[in-house]
């Protein structure tokens, strides 16, 4: 246990758990699309996602709590295009797509172009994370990402992978509390392919580590403050 991370157990969770899960539910009446994958987020007694590279010890059935569900695929997804192998139970394994570098999650697609949307809005000289997660992101009803849980562990994924970039901005009402902005990181290949933008496969763009704790501890942290 203590040599694997926080999302390497919620993927192995769910893949445990997609077969009896969907099972169950088809027991009580309920149809389940074959396309559809179990999600598992393991969160704090207070609801806070944990990191996904935190060791495994640092969450805690005894004190935590398991959030369990159900994400459907895509046209593309059950077409092939992003299928997974029988062995996984048709999980999306967030390790494929550090592999591929261009294919993407079709809930993460889906948030570039939301985010894509908002950054075009007339009025709109920055994105605010803030605004951007609780308003306009409920707002699109994006089926891909039915719920807040959803929507805001894909908002997250996609900071930590830096396909989405954060910067602070003066605040005209509250100077002493600069808002948290975002933006798409279009230098990257997976955001220029979302956007149907030419991808360059020998592109110079690397991204580089910054210290510090990680963008998504900062999100959970200014979200429980406001």
């Amino acid at each position: 246990m203590n040599k694997l991370n926080i999302e390497q157990v919620e993927l192995q969770v769910s893949r445990n758990l997609h077969p009896s899960l969907k099972t169950a539910l088809q027991q009580v009446g309920y149809s389940v699309p074959d396309s559809c994958r179990v999600c598992v987020s393991l969160v704090d007694a207070k609801g806070r996602k944990k990191r996904s590279n935190a060791a495994a010890d640092n969450w805690s059935p005894n004190s935590g709590r398991l959030e369990v569900w159900l994400e459907p695929a895509l046209e593309s997804q059950e077409k092939g295009n992003h299928a997974s192998s029988p062995q996984d139970g048709g999980l999306h394994n967030p390790a494929d797509e550090e592999r591929t570098r261009v294919d993407l999650h079709p809930a993460t697609a889906e948030l570039i172009r939301a985010l894509n949307r908002a950054e075009a809005r007339p009025g709109w000289n920055f994105v605010s994370l803030k605004k951007f997660r609780d308003e306009f992101l409920p707002s699109e009803s994006l089926k891909v990402m039915r719920t807040d849980v959803e929507q805001q562990e894909v908002l997250r994924r996609a900071i930590e992978d830096r396909l989405i970039l954060t910067s602070k901005v003066p605040n005209p009402k509250s100077p002493q509390f600069p808002v948290t902005a975002i933006r798409l990181n279009r230098l990257m290949p997976e955001v220029k392919k979302v956007l149907g933008q030419p991808v360059d496969e020998d592109s110079d763009f690397h991204p580089v580590e910054i210290r510090g704790e990680p963008m998504s501890d900062t999100i959970i942290r200014e979200r429980h403050q406001q």
